[in-house]
């Protein structure tokens, strides 16, 4: 068009930043990565199913009472807190990003941590191409680097 500019914008870049959330030992800033993995330890690390009341979840159990029924959510783990709290830890193919959704035994969602999945996989993530909007292709990357597998 006439008279239009373009310009470039490097999502990749922004996500590889390291924002403020909370200060670990010693001052130092922890990413969403590092403060989830701080909080609900490392991914798979948690609970197949948890008890909220009289029923006890598991992670598609769960998926289907939230309504995040979609191929692109994939659930992780789940943790039971205290205070009647339990966490559940998906990935969602949407944001590409690991979601910590903290709840309440009325299943309310009380605190909500998001880390892009970059936090992870660091230079596969950006190398990944098309396989970047598979959640399938994205998780099993994902769980390949966490337990020290190759690619």
């Amino acid at each position: 068009m006439p008279g239009s500019r373009s310009v470039h914008i490097d999502l990749g870049e922004r996500h590889r930043e390291r924002p403020f959330r909370s200060r670990g030992r010693k001052g130092k800033e922890l990413s969403e990565k590092e403060q989830i993995e701080k909080e609900f330890g490392p991914l798979w690390s948690g609970e197949e199913s948890v008890a909220v009341g009289d029923t006890i979840y598991t992670t598609t159990g769960l998926k289907r009472a939230l309504d995040l029924w979609a191929a692109d959510v994939v659930g992780i783990d789940l943790h039971t807190l205290p205070g009647g709290l339990f966490a559940f830890r998906f990935y969602d193919g949407d944001d590409r990003c690991i979601v910590v959704f903290v709840m309440d035994p009325d299943m309310n969602i009380v605190r909500e941590l998001r880390a892009h999945i970059a936090e992870w996989l660091e230079d596969e993530y950006y190398a990944s191409g098309m396989e970047a909007f598979l959640a399938d292709r994205m998780v099993g990357m994902l769980r390949k680097k966490v337990s020290g597998e190759e690619r």
